[in-house]
């Protein structure tokens, strides 16, 4: 009989010693591709939700609790990721979602968290059509952390009215993500009063890229704002072959730029005055994302990405969302979500707009002794 009152205290017996039990821990849904071609992105996920979670509970944890990730392997595949949310809601009782990295699940998980009342952060689903969907009038179970194609435009753009740029050319490739991006760059553009020269498109079908580029020169912009993916390094050749020097910026992967043109057109003044943008870089020179940028080599021997980066953010935005709000259930994190104001290593705060989407600082890209630098902050 004393020893089932003991327990009943939260303590238990061991040799003869009344030892308190270890407080269970709060847990957390992470929904995120861990098999297949793509699985090495969630695995960067996973390593950023893990470094947060060790400094929360090195830290003591949340409420005097351990914290504590469930995952759900959503292969990027709605038929898979569904029902594996469901299991982290309905099995495994976690109070909060992060995810799900993949588009498509993170569109059919949106009616579950919904109809559960289960929160979840998007901390990596990177569209415009999620922020259009959260919060007033729509979902307000999601929360949405990593900046839109529309906040990427918009920063860009900026930063180009204060160079004086009056006039743009838009390439993107035709994949979603870029093409998305390129219906951004331009409605961004003509909200800024930049003139859009001309638009072109890149596909499986274009051979002549040269031919490309002698349509944006026609139209004779300031710079030309290129979204590539898979046609870098066939369109930089091109770029190098045309002899054309105007500017080139946009969301450009500079590895593949440089890896595609001569060591002598590195160092033109073409590739000089280069930009891009970016939501994340592990070049930042500020402290706080060096400060990530040390612990994650450290832990695991790599350079972060930005999903790492936003993901281990996210984790700790859920942590703080607990304390403030003094309970684990999810209605109290909903609506300690809401009210946020933590600070993001990249500057500015988490703090959600109508839409329950944050708007964090973007850094601008430029070439200095050749290696791309962060020469702005939009």
């Amino acid at each position: 009989m004393i020893r089932a009152l003991a327990v009943l205290a939260g303590l238990t017996m061991v040799a003869g010693v009344a030892v308190q039990a270890a407080p269970a821990p709060i847990r957390i849904g992470i929904t995120t591709i861990l098999s297949g071609p793509m699985a090495d992105r969630g695995q960067s996920e996973q390593y950023g939700a893990q470094l947060a979670l060790d400094s929360i509970n090195e830290a003591g944890g949340v409420l005097g609790r351990p914290v504590e990730a469930y995952y759900a392997d959503n292969a990027c595949n709605p038929e898979i990721g569904v029902p594996a949310a469901k299991r982290l809601i309905e099995e495994e009782h976690v109070a909060v979602l992060i995810g799900a990295l993949c588009t498509p699940v993170t569109h059919a998980i949106m009616p579950l968290v919904a109809q559960a009342k289960v929160p979840l952060v998007i901390a990596t689903s990177a569209g415009q059509d999620f922020v259009d969907a959260s919060g007033v009038g729509g979902n307000d179970y999601l929360f949405k952390t990593i900046p839109s194609e529309v906040d990427v435009a918009r920063a860009l753009m900026r930063f180009l009215t204060a160079q004086n740029v009056k006039a743009v050319a838009i390439v993107a490739g035709s994949d979603p993500f870029p093409h998305a991006n390129a219906v951004a760059m331009a409605t961004a553009a003509q909200d800024a009063g930049i003139r859009v020269t001309g638009e072109e498109t890149l596909d499986k079908t274009t051979t002549d890229f040269g031919a490309v580029i002698d349509k944006l020169e026609a139209g004779a912009p300031d710079r030309v704002v290129a979204i590539l993916g898979p046609y870098t390094g066939a369109f930089f050749k091109a770029y190098e072959a045309s002899g054309w020097n105007v500017p080139l910026t946009g969301r450009i992967d500079f590895a593949a730029a440089f890896g595609a043109v001569s060591p002598q057109f590195k160092n033109s003044a073409a590739l000089a005055a280069m930009t891009g943008i970016t939501v994340f870089t592990a070049d930042q020179q500020t402290p706080g994302v060096q400060e990530f940028v040390a612990a994650y080599r450290a832990h695991y021997g790599l350079a972060p990405t930005q999903r790492s980066f936003f993901v281990y953010e996210a984790t700790l935005l859920v942590a703080d969302a607990i304390r403030r709000a003094g309970s684990d259930t999810p209605a109290a994190i909903h609506e300690a979500l809401k009210t946020t104001t933590m600070p993001s290593r990249l500057g500015g705060t988490y703090a959600p707009d109508a839409h329950n989407h944050a708007h964090t600082p973007m850094q601008i890209l430029g070439l200095r002794e050749g290696r791309p630098t962060v020469i702005a902050t939009e």
